[in-house]
């Protein structure tokens, strides 16, 4: 049986629809009292119940289920929301031509102060948070705005994580994934917090709001979807950070984020996919789902083109004759209305899943040159499948084995129903549940009773045909194209 028979590293081909980290919202929703959902650990970390809320600065900042936030409920949280607001609004205005530094996005603006006014109590803790707020630097990267203020307290220069914005892990200290610029603070309790919240990057698409936070380059989810549908502003800045030029004949700045792009979510291309998927998180999952069937190309070096290639190659079973080519690999994006069926198919037969490929034909471009739009032409039998996944009912009842869904762990037979390359492959998933074994062509014609799929290894596995007579018991995970 050929390695695809196992998981293929499931760390990273495995397809699901758990729950990404949560990466957006507001900060109202993060003291609902059952949050909707449990975020997966995003590895930042966060600070523990004993911090004081950073506006009243009396009661401790609200922790839940291992998550730290700066307020102690929803009354600071909208005190702070919308101090941070003025001071957002105060450092635009107040910049009579505010800087932004190509190769960092971020605005250069002068310290805000909230205006002298009558205010009511509730204006007046905006006005005294925005005020201590700004007594720290509001700076932009590689410059010092803050005067004298290392000459008033030199010993207490720190490096301050470049985000505005509370991140939903609730860490905004000097710890875990920060890009930092070195700012001037004091040591008092929260203060750290408070300068993770003024100094901020600008959104690469928009250019006119600030980051969601230090972890992003857009400042919501309607940037975030034109980030990865037009593309950001600056087209000449490096793919991945977005913030330096990049390398003449490259898509990246350097070989820092050369290498961090090869781990990268394929839909946003800014962002580490997250462990075993094959996207970043919640954000880009919905924009991703708005648009299925989609396919995403996994370039060249990334990690997700290595091992598919890598196992195509291993599944070439028939020595003496030429493996073909790789040109492109993409991920195949369903909907949840396509896998949940099939999820419950697999639990309902013991989980047992194996990997399969199959070799169809195709009536026009796609995945070529960059071609992800699915066709219309009548009898695209790759774009049929990409849309409706694969569907028994339209299976030749002259088949070998009757009409069913023909596969294999063999690559080299797969690639015989492809065209000679002309057509496309696609690495599937296969339940077989109770396969029978069959010794010989023709031998059934439909699944026998009390089983689920039928297998024929043919020379050894060499020429392998695997069978599957439901609907629900395969579906399409890559797209191979010659």
């Amino acid at each position: 049986m050929s390695l695809l028979a196992t998981h293929l590293d499931n760390n990273q081909i495995q397809d699901s629809y758990d729950d990404f980290d949560d990466d957006e919202g507001n900060f109202n929703s993060y003291y609902q009292d059952d949050l909707e959902e449990e975020d997966d650990d995003d590895g930042l970390g966060g600070l523990t119940g004993q911090d004081l809320c950073i506006v009243c600065e009396a009661r401790p900042a609200y922790s839940k289920n291992g998550k730290s936030y700066p307020t102690c409920g929803l009354t600071c949280a909208k005190v702070l929301e919308q101090a941070q607001a003025e001071m957002l609004q105060q450092a635009l205005s107040n910049a009579r031509a505010p800087q932004v530094n190509r190769r960092s996005n971020s605005a250069s603006v002068p310290i805000p102060r909230a205006p002298a006014r009558t205010a009511s109590s509730g204006q007046a803790r905006v006005d005294g948070l925005v005020n201590n707020m700004a007594n720290l630097s509001f700076q932009r990267r590689g410059t010092d705005n803050s005067g004298s203020a290392s000459a008033r307290n030199p010993s207490t220069t720190q490096r301050a994580p470049t985000t505005n914005r509370l991140p939903r892990g609730g860490n905004t200290s000097t710890r875990g994934r920060t890009t930092g610029a070195t700012t001037t603070t004091t040591t008092a309790p929260n203060t750290v917090r408070r300068q993770a919240i003024v100094t901020f990057q600008l959104c690469v698409v928009c250019v006119a709001k600030p980051c969601h936070d230090a972890q992003f380059v857009t400042c919501g989810l309607k940037c975030a979807e034109k980030l990865v549908t037009s593309g950001p502003h600056d087209k000449t800045m490096c793919d991945y950070c977005h913030r330096r030029p990049r390398v003449t004949g490259k898509n990246q700045c350097g070989a820092t984020c050369a290498e961090k792009a090869k781990l990268a979510c394929l839909l946003c291309k800014a962002r580490p996919k997250l462990n075993r998927y094959h996207l970043c998180g919640r954000s880009c999952k919905q924009i991703a789902t708005k648009s299925t069937p989609l396919i995403l190309e996994a370039p060249a070096g990334h990690i997700t083109y290595e091992q598919v290639e890598k196992k195509f190659l291993s599944a070439w079973k028939y020595p003496g004759t030429a493996i073909p080519t790789i040109k492109k690999i993409y991920k195949i994006i369903e909907n949840k209305s396509f896998l949940q069926p099939y999820d419950a198919y697999k639990k309902a037969h013991g989980n047992k899943e194996v990997f399969r490929y199959h070799g169809t034909s195709k009536k026009c471009s796609l995945g070529a040159a960059g071609n992800t739009t699915l066709c219309n032409i009548a009898g695209c039998a790759l774009c049929s499948i990409l849309r409706t996944s694969f569907k028994v009912s339209l299976a030749n009842p002259a088949g070998a084995f009757g009409a069913g869904v023909y596969s294999s762990s063999a690559s080299n037979k797969a690639y015989s129903y492809s065209g000679g390359g002309t057509g496309a492959m696609i690495l599937t998933k296969v339940i077989l549940g109770n396969p029978y074994n069959v010794t010989g062509w023709n031998q059934v014609m439909s699944c026998p009773a009390g089983y689920n799929s039928v297998v024929f290894d043919r020379q050894n596995g060499s020429l392998n045909e695997t069978i599957v007579y439901t609907d629900d018991a395969i579906r399409p995970v890559f797209l191979i194209i010659f």
